[in-house]
């Protein structure tokens, strides 16, 4: 009697710890549009100016832009959309990093070789072309001298449900085959930016970066 009672208050707290680790999923999930504290949003704000007049000198969108903070840790939004209209972030999502050159969850490796299978920082045009395979994103090429081969490795920015299923934990762990060094970020990210860039007629800019005040 006293070995089913024991087994029956085990089982009631493994359920009560599933339904815990499935509510802070969907929390997580499902909040989208999540905004950043005041730190994060004074970072992407200091550079909206210089993407605004970088964006005029070469023919891109000057409506939006998009920035990605690699020092936010992947288990925190760190891709922000910047309407210059509005001059605020209108949204956030998640952003895995690629697992090459010794990355870890919790620190990128950044490298503009072929085949490094790593993250690339720098300004890139999000151009409409799609992936062979992932028709549900979008090619990126590098505007800067640092990341002129992204195009040519096939960088994208483009969804992963692996992101979707791992953005309740601190650091999304690394996995090459939902992301080899492309912008991959939450399904219902990619949902909001697919609309959003196929809805705008000039291409966009993408600025990655690592901020030090948000390294962790």
């Amino acid at each position: 009697m006293r070995l089913r009672k024991i087994c029956k208050w085990l089982i009631i707290a493994v359920i009560l710890v599933l339904a815990a680790c499935g509510l802070t999923w969907a929390w997580n999930y499902y909040a989208l549009p999540l905004w950043p504290d005041h730190r994060e949003y004074k970072t992407i704000e200091e550079r909206a100016e210089k993407a605004l007049a970088f964006a005029r000198d070469h023919n891109i969108n000057d409506h939006y832009t998009l920035f990605v903070d690699y020092g936010i840790p992947s288990g925190t939004p760190r891709l922000f959309v910047w309407d210059h209209h509005q001059k605020k972030i209108i949204s956030s999502t998640y952003v895995m990093h690629g697992p090459g050159g010794g990355s870890t969850d919790e620190c990128p490796k950044f490298s503009n070789r072929p085949g490094s299978e790593c993250s690339t920082l720098g300004r890139f045009l999000v151009t409409k072309r799609h992936g062979i395979q992932n028709k549900r994103g979008f090619r990126i090429k590098g505007l800067d001298i640092d990341n002129k081969t992204a195009y040519g490795r096939g960088l994208m920015i483009h969804g992963s449900r692996w992101v979707d299923t791992h953005c309740w934990k601190r650091y999304i762990p690394l996995r090459a085959q939902s992301c080899s060094g492309c912008v991959t970020v939450s399904s219902r990210g990619m949902n909001y930016l697919y609309t959003l860039i196929n809805n705008e007629k000039k291409p966009m800019l993408l600025w990655s970066f690592v901020s030090e005040q948000n390294k962790k």
